[in-house]
């Protein structure tokens, strides 16, 4: 009998459902086939926060019915993605005694885990990861996986990853309203790094920049493990909102310009190249390329500067091999990554 799993991104511009079949190939290997996706233009929903409940429940129930039909079957659980600017990260350790006779147990990692998890938090605040970076194992450093080691203690560095209370509980209410139970909430950008890096890029060091449309998400990995992650409260709908306000445009013509007409970094650009932009009050207006790229660069300069403030707070600017990797919606403008 065929299992099935489910997924929900909730995100400030649009929200997006999916539905996947799991199975195991002849090796016994994991796979998924993608049943159903639907999405939504997303509403009641501000830098990753509840903001209206009714609008934000109508808008996730309109993408998980489209995927639904989609995929002919009906969705009970589903994980979901979570951000905003509420996400607080911290590096925590955790200490479990061993039995030397059974050596290391899953119970003793568990035990570890809720020593590194059991720390003093705001009424306000909650965990949603805890995720082990390094386990420590009699003091040897740096075991991968210390399931079955002979050991007599085991420690375990872990990234704890909290969030508001309160925008929790909304989102929650939201994904209930429509009878879809929560299986696990997941940070976006941890969830991002999945999809978009390799192994080898965790080992040599690399981040994940997952530019969102209210927020950016950040992943550093260092000797394949999670060393840090954070939300900043920008991300690529600021530049559509620049743009619209520097044109005198609405919303959505000025996310058109952006992905039809931004193409380099204003330096880069000639101060006579011009543009023709059919989607301004129906006629043709023609627009210096240079002062689009402005527009846009000044945002994303913020933005990127954000990021290597990042990067510095953990000692990681202009230290990581596997340099970054832009994912999310975000990054399809043209020129992003000069």
């Amino acid at each position: 009998m065929e299992e099935f799993i489910s997924a929900i991104d909730i995100g400030t511009t649009k929200i997006c459902a999916l539905i996947a079949g799991v199975t195991h190939d002849s090796l016994g290997n994991l796979a998924l086939r993608v049943l159903g996706e639907g999405t939504s233009v997303s509403q009641g929903i501000r830098r990753g926060v509840v903001v209206n409940v009714s609008e934000a429940i109508a808008c996730i129930g309109e993408a998980v019915n489209k995927c639904e039909t989609d995929a002919g079957q009906h969705m009970t659980s589903a994980y979901v993605g979570i951000a905003g600017s509420h996400i607080n990260t911290l590096n925590s350790k955790g200490v479990s005694p061993v039995d030397a006779r059974q050596g290391v147990t899953s119970a003793d990692m568990q035990r570890a885990l809720e020593g590194a998890r059991a720390i003093a938090l705001p009424q306000s605040k909650e965990v949603i990861h805890t995720i082990a970076r390094e386990w420590i194992v009699d003091g040897q450093n740096n075991v991968q996986q210390p399931l079955g080691m002979s050991a007599f203690r085991l420690e375990v560095d872990a990234h704890i990853v909290t969030g508001s209370s309160t925008a929790i509980s909304n989102i929650t209410q939201c994904v209930r309203a429509h009878d879809v139970e929560i299986d696990e909430l997941v940070l976006e950008p941890l969830a991002a790094n999945e999809a978009v890096l390799r192994p080898e890029e965790r080992r040599m060091g690399v981040a994940v920049v997952d530019i969102g449309g209210g927020t950016t998400g950040i992943a550093i990995y260092d000797e394949g493990d999670v060393l840090y992650s954070s939300i900043l409260p920008v991300g690529a709908g600021h530049i559509t909102n620049d743009l619209a306000i520097g044109l005198r445009t609405s919303i959505d013509i000025a996310e058109k310009i952006k992905l039809k007409y931004i193409k380099a970094p204003a330096g880069k650009l000639s101060a006579t190249e011009k543009v023709r932009i059919e989607e301004l009050e129906g006629e043709d207006v023609v627009v210096p390329r240079k002062e689009l790229a402005k527009i846009v660069g000044a945002r994303l300069e913020e933005i990127m500067h954000m990021v290597q403030k990042e990067l510095t707070k953990v000692g990681k600017a202009g230290m990581l091999p596997g340099g970054i990797v832009l994912t999310g919606g975000g990054a399809k403008m043209s020129g992003i990554d000069v």
